[in-house]
């Protein structure tokens, strides 16, 4: 246990200013609170640091509010491709105004450029995938959002209400299991003073207090940013397919596009083309294609659709968190009318069962037969499900016994017991927030095998952008460090918060980061990354005499055209840069919780715990002076990461599953042939089934005859029996066959 609380070093220096961490006498202070909020810091109980950290921005969630919260979340996503997509006219309608505006033979030179822009900008636009967008600009808002909130804490001097604990009872009632009236009223109380975080819908101020404030205006500036980043980005990439044909809108060749803006003359109204970042093209190579780019880029109808998109986005934005505060307030008071009837009647409910419904169950899928391989599933392979609220989520064995591991050992290192009776609650949430998120390859890791090789040669022990189920075990007893997205959720499970929040200073040491793949993300990574190295660096006056190596290795797309590419690229740190050929090495999948693990160790092409990379990755070596020093990265680095991302750096594991795949292939086999013979019997029965049908048939139809002509039947019986005489030739007949038996 430690003293201090809060993990960015920012605020330690200013704790060690006021004197211990107490408020300082020129810090405004709030005299009016509700009940449930006490910002007193009291003596009597301090938590981990760790755990203060990662519920440094946002209180702690219970299923009911994530349910409210994932609700609002989907509703906003279909709302924002929708509005996305509408940005631009439909090939039809673009078509019909080009032709109107063809046929007036409009000789502006400004109304020419126009057309011949929107002739490519359109078709590109309406290829741009919307859910891809807002995968990656939801990573850099959230990134945004949180360090304006850093902001706002630094000067209060305090915790934010829901880490102001007196004694650990009142540690597992408020961060472990909270009531929906406490985040409620932590939400509302954080939100007026633009200290709360939210961690999965986009808000559309910091402060609901004062609107017009100079964060609130900063923050909507800084999103238009990060919208137009994310659109260039994605319009390059875009546009590269519909030239190279991967696409079904028509565009005019390049050429005829180049020699028509070529041949018009520059206008003032195109002035402020030498505005435009010539960064936004880098990794053009095609000098027309650049030049394109850049004319669209820095037009008037590029900028119009950008600040639409970002108006209306803001709009929608305002509704959704709107409509989340209300019904989150709807339940808060739901719930306390039934606790308060609850107490009026004197008892508790029968069987403590909760008639709201939010108690998550867990259940085991009984599905031992697995028809792809035909065989039984292990026990690896089978799947679990948690269910709470009309909500389901699956997980499979292996990963629910992974978490239930780091539970237990979070448990035993905060309150010394390894049990907790809300493991299914904090399940249930982990899961629904992370199902939140679209994108497997931006919740991917690398594999366990590459961490392995950066611990064995650089000691390293943390990841920095992981999550409880991808984040790496250690096997020796150590405890994982890494951090997440969500410490409010991920919290209990080991993580440390969020990269941001980290104080890499008193750590030291090699750090892993596998960040998503959001331009805008990285360059804010990198900026974190840089002012660390920088304070340790033993060239730098400000620095102690003795100072910790410090070392970063980072992982992202080798993507040429990123803004935070380009800034790893540029770094006055960068002591080895790889490149790890995209055919060559996989990733860990980021949905691997929900599927059915047969074999983790060996290498799949698909279908179990790894993907194929979808491009080369760029490996990048930030070191300090001293790490340098102590880590001398040679071209060994490389041939290691090869062999670690190929999956064969542990021989005996991939000896161990190819044996265990040619038995498992020996007994396909034998069922196969098994199966052969089955099918042969059954073909032969079916074949046998019709013949059989037609008898039946044909009987029938005899019955039917003997039924019409059942009267001639009778009278045959009666002249057997003498009571009726026949015709002759029949009594002739009859009484010859009697001789004939007599004699």
């Amino acid at each position: 246990m430690e003293t201090h609380i809060r993990g960015d070093e920012d605020m330690f220096a200013l704790l060690e200013e006021m004197g211990g961490g107490g408020a300082s006498a020129s810090s405004p202070t709030t005299e009016t609170e509700d009940s449930l909020i006490d910002n007193t810091i009291k003596n009597t109980f301090t938590m981990p640091r760790t755990l203060t950290q990662a519920f440094q921005l946002s209180p702690p969630s219970n299923p009911e509010v994530e349910i409210i919260r994932h609700r609002n979340h989907e509703k906003f996503k279909s709302d924002f491709y929708d509005l996305f997509r509408n940005c631009v006219p439909s090939s039809t309608v673009a078509a019909a105004t080009l032709s109107k505006a063809s046929a007036k033979h409009q000789e502006s030179p400004n109304a020419q450029r126009n057309q011949c822009i929107r002739s490519v900008l359109q078709p590109v636009w309406r290829q741009m995938p919307a859910h891809s967008i807002w995968e990656r600009l939801q990573f850099s808002l959230k990134t945004l959002e949180a360090g304006c909130v850093r902001d706002n804490q630094k000067p209060m001097g305090q915790l934010p209400p829901w880490c102001c604990i007196e004694s650990e009872e009142q540690l597992i009632n408020h961060l472990l299991c909270p009531s929906v009236q406490q985040i409620n009223a932590w939400i509302l109380h954080g939100k007026q003073r633009g200290i709360v975080w939210e961690p999965l819908l986009p808000v559309p101020a910091i402060s609901s207090q004062d609107i017009n404030d100079q964060t609130n205006q900063g923050y909507r500036r800084n999103t238009f940013s990060l919208i137009e980043e994310e659109v260039k980005f994605q319009f390059i990439r875009s546009f590269k397919k519909c030239i190279g044909g991967g696409s079904r809108e028509a565009l005019p060749s390049v050429d005829k596009v180049y020699s028509t803006m070529k041949s018009l003359p520059e206008i003032d109204t195109f002035s402020d083309m030498e505005e435009v970042k010539k960064d936004d093209v880098t990794g053009i190579t095609n000098e027309k294609q650049a030049f394109i780019l850049q004319n669209i880029f820095g037009s008037q109808p590029f900028k119009k659709i950008v600040q639409k998109l970002h108006k209306k986005m803001m709009y929608l934005a305002e509704d959704t968190y709107a409509h989340f505060l209300s019904d989150l307030k709807k339940t808060s008071d739901r719930k306390a009318a039934e606790e308060q009837q609850q107490l009026n009647k004197g008892r508790k409910r029968k069987g403590g069962k909760d008639k709201s419904g939010s108690m998550p169950k867990i259940t085991f899928i009984d599905d031992d037969y697995d028809a792809s391989t035909d065989r039984k599933k292990n026990d690896t392979d089978q799947q679990a499900r948690v269910t709470c609220g009309g909500l389901s989520m699956k997980i499979n064995i292996d990963h629910m016994q992974k978490l239930e591991r780091l539970h237990k050992r979070t448990l035993s290192n905060i309150l010394g017991a390894d049990e907790s009776s809300s493991f299914a609650r904090l399940l249930f949430t982990l899961l629904l927030r992370y199902d939140a998120l679209e994108g497997a390859g931006l919740q991917s890791a690398i594999p366990h095998s590459v961490f392995r090789f950066l611990h064995n040669k650089f000691g390293c022990k943390f990841e920095s952008f992981a999550s409880p189920f991808n984040c790496y075990e250690m096997k020796q007893g150590g405890d994982s460090e890494y951090g997440t997205a969500f410490g409010d959720t991920d919290a209990w499970f080991g993580s440390e918060g969020s990269f941001f929040g980290v104080d890499f200073l008193r750590k030291g040491g090699c750090f892993q980061a596998n960040p998503p793949f959001a331009s805008e993300f990285m360059v804010c990574m990198y900026q974190r990354m840089h002012h660390f190295l920088s304070m340790t660096n033993g060239d730098n006056d400000t620095a102690d005499e003795e100072v910790p190596p410090m070392q970063f290795a980072i992982f992202v797309p080798a993507w040429a055209e990123s803004s935070g590419w380009q800034s790893l690229m540029s770094s006055p740190y960068l002591s080895k840069h790889c490149i790890i050929d995209q055919k060559k090495h996989y990733y860990t999948e980021g949905t691997q919780h929900r599927r059915s693990q047969r074999d983790s160790n060996a290498k799949d092409d698909g279908k179990g715990s790894y993907r194929i990379a979808s491009f080369d990755t760029s490996v990048f070596f930030l070191q300090n002076a001293a790490a340098k020093k102590k880590w001398p990265l040679d071209d060994e680095v490389q041939d290691g990461l090869e062999k670690a991302f190929a999956l064969t750096e542990d021989e005996e594991e991939v000896k161990k599953s190819s044996v265990k795949s040619k038995k498992l292939s020996q007994k396909s086999a034998h069922r196969q042939v098994k199966k052969q013979t089955t099918t042969q019997q059954k073909k032969v029965i079916k074949q046998q089934q019709p013949e059989k049908k037609k008898r039946k048939k044909s009987s029938s139809a005899g019955k039917k005859k003997t039924l019409m002509s059942g009267g001639e039947d009778e009278m045959n019986i009666f002249n057997s029996l003498g009571l009726v005489d026949g015709d002759g030739n029949e009594g002739k007949q009859r009484k010859k066959s009697r001789s004939k038996k007599h004699r």
